[in-house]
């Protein structure tokens, strides 16, 4: 047989609680605070530039930037790859990271002068450095630029007679050897 608790029976819907608070008090306080955060939401689109803690915006520069292209031996533009730019002052961390654009480029607004590294690298393992020195001129906004030269990763003179003479090389051994498979 089981034995019914008086206390566990039900209350009338308008009877307080031990702290004095009743289901009208506790809808009423609801229904308040639902109309504050209306009241809020509605003031917040209202006057959006009063509520928000900051803002972003942009501008035109108008620092000189240095611009560089950087391409794979065969021609082929090094694009959307990763690259970080050193400052003179700082050879371990980036002073910028990003990518390389569609044609391959990166572009940096130096703050100092000196010596500048760019660093372009692509999941091959092929990494192209640049070293782009920056004079005191460029960054006071002077007509004298950085000093432009070409780097070139195009194989010239001996070094291009070399590597087409291991190609010949090449095809000539795995000539050999299929002649070889066949003679077995």
């Amino acid at each position: 047989m089981r034995v019914k608790n008086p206390a566990a029976r039900a209350r009338p819907a308008n009877r307080a609680d031990a702290h004095g608070v009743t289901p009208q008090r506790v809808f009423a306080l609801f229904s308040a605070l639902n109309l504050a955060v209306v009241a809020s939401v509605l003031l917040a689109s209202a006057f959006p530039d009063a509520v928000l803690a900051h803002g972003v915006g942009y501008r035109v520069s108008s620092k000189k930037a240095v611009t560089l292209e950087f391409y794979y031996s065969t021609g082929e533009t090094m694009a959307y790859l990763e690259s970080k730019t050193y400052s003179p002052s700082d050879g371990r961390n980036a002073f910028q990271s990003g990518r390389t654009d569609e044609f391959g480029r990166v572009s940096f607004v130096p703050d100092s002068e000196g010596e500048w590294r760019i660093v372009v690298k692509d999941a091959d393992g092929h990494v192209a450095n640049a070293v782009v020195p920056v004079t005191s001129e460029f960054l006071s906004g002077g007509g004298v630029s950085v000093s432009s030269t070409v780097q070139s990763s195009l194989p010239q003179g001996a070094e291009l007679f070399f590597r087409a003479a291991l190609g010949v090389s090449l095809l000539f051994n795995i000539a050999v050897l299929v002649r070889m498979r066949k003679c077995i």
